[in-house]
């Protein structure tokens, strides 16, 4: 089959099931997940496996531009208004996650590398299907930016911690573990930041030259694609320069610039996110499903304990309001993206569990997307961020 007809029916079916699930009150994006099970090769067999594996560059722009999107979420005149809250309930939510996570693993039996990966992995929270339903709904409140602002900074600590989540898997396998490679996480954040904060600033200067709604939407276009180009070079997370880059355009310009660009971005990122979520739902290989047993479940069940009631402790550290206390927990369990990433990179760490750790990680990341979006707009709702 022509990519480009793989395109068009992974296209065409994302937008008949988005509109077929709001029939039942449903987020769009679960419609999506569940036009990729049934075209892809679980049950209609209408695309493969093979053109899945050719479309990945898609998922790959995808999540760089939704994290654009979450970088321009952190106007500095809110976090000032925010302070330190974001910061802390995302810490207290990552490592409280981790560590329900691995102790629960090494419970089972276990090794303790593997339970630290997992730990570390687990901590992670999806920006995509969060961000969908901030921009289907137009939520808008305290819990909608308290939550945009700890899905960003969550994934940033959940970078360092599974930076050092690998030494630490490195030492206990003998392997080695010089200061450079403890060092590692702390390079890759740096690098993401200079290229973030560079490519910002130029973004801004060349938009305010650019007139036409077409050349910004190409300007758009070229600076992401650059970025994911630049962010392989140099072997990080293209994600985490993207969000950088959107924090340093939104503060850097004046509004006029970067409304302009944003609004834009509600016509460009649409299409490339159902190809993602489409995507998504194709991989997913039922016998999978069958092979995590008891590990799996387990995992689900201390992930979503880890998130609720870590960020429900650190909200009461930080004395936020009572919706943040009571809501923002179930709204961070989305998980695919950056989960998964981490866990193609640590195949190699722990070669002996990595079946384990993928199978795992890809069959709970689609029931957490699944039911996530849903989750997010009752919780978003309950607490009067999402009007009728």
């Amino acid at each position: 089959m022509n990519i480009l007809f793989a395109i068009g029916i992974v296209l065409l079916s994302g937008l008949i099931f988005g509109g077929l699930v709001k029939l039942f009150k449903l987020p769009e994006v679960t419609g999506y997940l569940i036009a990729g099970i049934v075209i892809g090769p679980s049950v209609l067999k209408l695309i493969n496996l093979k053109q899945i594996s050719n479309l990945e560059s898609f998922s790959t722009i995808a999540l760089s531009f939704i994290s654009f999107s979450i970088g321009a979420e952190f106007k500095l005149k809110y976090l000032k208004r925010l302070g330190v809250k974001p910061f802390v309930i995302g810490i207290m939510s990552s490592f409280l996650t981790m560590a329900l996570v691995s102790y629960s693993s090494l419970i089972l039996g276990f090794s303790a590398s593997f339970s630290i990966i997992l730990g570390a992995i687990a901590s992670s929270t999806a920006p995509a299907a969060i961000m969908m339903i901030v921009k289907e709904y137009k939520a808008r409140g305290e819990l909608t930016n308290t939550m945009l602002s700890v899905v960003a900074i969550d994934d940033v600590i959940s970078i360092i911690i599974f930076g050092f989540a690998v030494v630490v898997a490195q030492f206990l396998n003998a392997h080695d573990t010089s200061l450079i490679g403890l060092l590692e996480p702390f390079k890759e954040i740096g690098i993401s930041l200079i290229l973030g904060v560079i490519s910002g600033i130029l973004l801004g200067i060349v938009a305010k030259v650019l007139k036409s709604k077409s050349n910004i939407i190409a300007l758009i276009i070229v600076f992401i694609l650059g970025t994911i180009v630049i962010s392989d070079y140099y072997h990080i997370s293209s994600l985490l320069v993207c969000m950088i880059q959107g924090g340093i355009f939104i503060n850097a310009y004046n509004h006029k610039t970067t409304d302009k660009i944003l609004d834009l971005m509600d016509y460009i990122a649409p299409p490339i996110s159902i190809i993602f979520f489409v995507l998504s739902g194709a991989s997913l290989d039922f016998s999978m499903l069958s092979t995590i047993g008891v590990l799996g479940i387990v995992y689900i069940v201390t992930r979503t304990m880890g998130k609720i009631f870590g960020s429900m402790l650190g909200a009461k550290l930080v004395d936020s309001p009572k919706k943040v206390y009571n809501y923002l927990g179930p709204t961070l369990l989305s998980q695919t993206g950056l989960a998964i990433g981490l866990a193609m990179l640590a195949v190699e760490v722990i070669p002996n569990d990595s079946k384990s750790l993928i199978a795992v990680i890809v069959a709970s990341s689609f029931i957490f997307d699944l039911i996530g979006p849903l989750i997010t707009k009752v919780m978003l709702k309950k607490a009067g961020e999402i009007k009728r």
